[in-house]
């Protein structure tokens, strides 16, 4: 996660009420008006709470309203928001099930290890099955996804691409010999050199457009993969037309969507785009996951290095360190809250430290160590990863550096 997306909850302002709330219905069969009850009653038991430990009126009152917009999940579901003086700074809806019992929080800086977690898990195998998955994985465009992609659903004619920024382009070349036809009318066609030549050329030109099309998506988003189905022969002729640098980000998938009369083609074969294809995407959950995989093995290869090398750090002391002079690169969390605190200059969020001289100010807070370094972390431009129980961390926490001291 692109940790500086959720720079501005560290920007001044305070204290903060932090809200995980569990937005699973428990009885997936039951009517809407259920559901809305039960995270409703949840918000309601979290809200009493936040009353109790000091959470001002106004700033209750801003969570209120994205409480009663917030859809209730069939699936596992999560709401996460942040707020402070009467404004929500932050707020998303996540398919993934709650890391721990609903949270509620209010302190002088914003817990938001558990933001990063749930980000974290949208990759995993278990919320790249939620129904919603991909939907979310495009709203979280803006907020720091772990992998960014572009899918193409080609055909002769042109196609579709949609990105995980939300953006969707459609691609409607010229359609006159490439449509399908009856035999005996492609036979007579095709017996004629000028019909053939005229085809292919259509063809390679759409091709060439959908290629183009693809290549801005990408840049646009800096997608780490593309996914492209559709005709076996389009496909092939996008991939002949696609910047070279983009091969090994290419996932192929054997599927064309249903074929939907388009009302602005001249032929009833042409294809209508089609926003959710289940085939289509799963494949896509799939393949975000795989990178996902990767580059956590990536990002865990360079820390296990760096540990001798002193490119990496690991404890709640040495990382603190390295974040008070913003040389953290990649935070490293365990996917369990850190047992640690520490305390943390509430108008400096990147002075913090085990002890109150860490903090350059008489009046620091104790905050969870985990939640304090994503701000530091978040501060410094810095990314966050949640890495697997086994990795070889200190207190929870970790750290690949910028440079050595």
């Amino acid at each position: 996660m692109r940790l500086s997306t959720i720079r501005s909850l560290y920007s001044g302002g305070g204290p903060w009420a932090s809200v995980y709330l569990d937005a699973t219905v428990a009885n997936p069969t039951g009517t809407p008006q259920e559901a809305r009850h039960e995270f409703d009653l949840r918000w309601r038991e979290a809200r009493e709470w936040l009353s109790a430990h000091g959470a001002d009126e106004a700033t209750l009152q801003a969570i209120d309203e994205v409480v009663e917009e917030a859809p209730a999940h069939p699936g596992p579901g999560e709401l996460a928001v942040f707020a402070s003086g009467g404004s929500v700074a932050f707020s998303r809806s996540l398919p993934v099930a709650p890391r721990r019992p609903q949270l509620a929080a209010w302190s002088a800086l914003p817990h938001a290890a558990d933001l990063l977690r749930s980000i974290t898990a949208l990759a995993t195998s278990d919320a790249r099955d939620a129904p919603n998955a991909l939907t979310s994985l495009g709203e979280l465009g803006d907020t720091g996804e772990e992998v960014r992609w572009v899918r193409a659903d080609v055909d002769r004619t042109g196609g579709s691409v949609r990105s995980s920024d939300g953006a969707v382009v459609t691609v409607r070349g010229e359609d006159e010999f490439v449509t399908k036809v009856s035999t005996k009318q492609r036979d007579q066609m095709w017996s004629v050199p000028k019909y053939q030549h005229a085809a292919e050329e259509n063809w390679e030109r759409n091709s060439t457009d959908m290629a183009r099309v693809i290549g801005a998506a990408v840049e646009r988003t800096a997608a780490d993969v593309v996914v492209l189905a559709g005709d076996i022969r389009a496909r092939r002729l996008v991939l002949e037309r696609l910047p070279k640098v983009l091969a090994g980000r290419v996932v192929e998938v054997e599927h064309e969507t249903s074929v939907r009369p388009h009302p602005e083609s001249r032929v009833r074969s042409r294809r209508e785009p089609t926003v959710h294809d289940p085939v289509l995407d799963a494949a896509t959950r799939a393949a975000v996951g795989a990178a996902a995989e990767e580059r956590r093995a990536d990002v865990l290869d360079r820390f296990y290095n760096g540990l001798s090398s002193g490119d990496s750090v690991r404890g709640v002391e040495e990382v603190c360190a390295a974040a008070r002079d913003l040389r953290i690169d990649t935070l490293l969390l365990s996917p369990d809250p850190s047992a640690a605190q520490v305390w943390v200059n509430p108008l400096s969020p990147t002075m913090l430290g085990p002890s109150k001289s860490d903090t350059g100010t008489a009046s620091p807070a104790w905050e969870p160590a985990d939640d304090a370094l994503v701000g530091a972390a978040a501060l410094a431009g810095a990314e966050g990863m949640v890495v697997d129980s086994d990795a070889e961390l200190v207190d929870g926490v970790g750290a690949i550096l910028r440079y050595r001291m």
